[in-house]
């Protein structure tokens, strides 16, 4: 069997016990901040688009930091402990996000430190990820609420139910020695847990239509647009962009969302999207079918262009190809 062959017999593999088992993949690089002080949650709730009162030791909850402007910092993941906080960001954006706090803290007791250097992360998703989760922490973790969290002293591990693209995902974070000792016990089950390569987890984060940093969240896009209406509060009061999210919601004038785009052609990220001659969106994310045969992207598109089942323009390098627009998760065929 050829290399090819064998390459896209393992791609297939590792995608589909993701999908139906579980797989893991390794989530070192993303940022871990640490915030102390008594105003701690009082400043991310008046900084991020969330509600986040009311939160107490072992919850988590995903915001988004946002410019004057209303445009998107990051994703951020709020874990909530009895005497401090700490955020989840999205790789190198931590000196970024750091500074953007540090910006707004004139009298509040805050007090930010980046200790991303000090943790590892490793995700375990699919429908069985609980079960492997508790194989390897002992903590049962099942009934957890989306961005709740787990602490297994004894393994010196915290255990966080993070947003999946694979029906649940669970992040577990702790020093390098500690989660290097969980790998290991993942990567000694071999074919039966997989470790996802990064062509595969973009994969399952496209055609699940899970937005990313650099992607689809971006200083170019606001969370409306973003498709995070669900982290947004139209309630809580005022925090930075509210006023933009606000009129935007009330006026109706969100002009574009982002779409999933199927087609045999070639794109590419950053390929205009047109309709009647005139850019009407743009390409963030592309990913090839499990068969090898289509594209599948992710793009911005104009609200009156954004009609599931039409095709429209996408210009690659000089020329005009065709997509079917869908309205994300793009399912394939489990024997594709």
């Amino acid at each position: 069997m050829s290399e090819s062959l064998i390459a896209s017999d393992r791609r297939v593999s590792a995608v589909r016990s993701a999908q139906t088992v579980a797989a893991w993949v390794d989530r070192t690089g993303h940022g871990w901040i640490r915030l102390n002080g008594a105003d701690r949650l009082d400043l991310l709730h008046r900084l991020t688009t969330n509600d986040l009162t009311g939160m107490q030791p072992g919850n988590g909850r995903q915001t988004v930091l946002l410019t004057e402007k209303a445009r998107i910092i990051d994703v951020v993941t709020v874990l909530q402990h009895t005497d401090h906080a700490h955020l989840i960001v999205a790789p190198g954006n931590t000196a970024t996000v750091v500074s953007w706090l540090k910006k707004y803290i004139i009298m509040d007791d805050v007090r930010v430190s980046d200790r991303t250097a000090e943790v590892r992360m490793l995700e375990v998703m699919g429908p069985r990820s609980a079960d492997v989760v508790r194989q390897l922490t002992g903590l049962d973790v099942a009934a957890l609420a989306k961005t709740d969290w787990k602490l297994a002293e004894d393994l010196g591990l915290t255990v966080v139910r993070m947003p999946s693209s694979c029906e649940v995902s669970y992040w577990i974070l702790g020093s390098s020695e500690a989660v290097e000792n969980v790998a290991n016990t993942l990567k000694a089950q071999g074919d039966d847990l997989p470790e996802l390569t990064a062509p595969e987890e973009e994969y399952l984060r496209v055609t699940a239509g899970m937005g990313r940093l650099g992607h689809e969240w971006s200083d170019a896009y606001n969370p409306l647009e973003a498709g995070l209406l669900h982290l947004t509060s139209f309630t809580k009061g005022c925090y930075i962009g509210q006023e933009v999210v606000a009129r935007l919601d009330s006026y109706n004038k969100v002009k574009q969302r982002v779409m999933a785009l199927v087609g045999p052609a070639e794109v590419a990220v950053a390929d205009e999207v047109v309709a009647d001659g005139a850019s009407v969106g743009r390409v963030t994310s592309v990913v090839r079918s499990m068969d090898g045969q289509r594209m599948i992207a992710l793009a911005y598109i104009r609200g009156e262009h954004a009609n599931v089942g039409t095709q429209i323009g996408v210009q690659h390098q000089g020329a005009l190809v065709y997509m079917t627009i869908h309205l994300p998760p793009v399912e394939e065929p489990v024997n594709a």
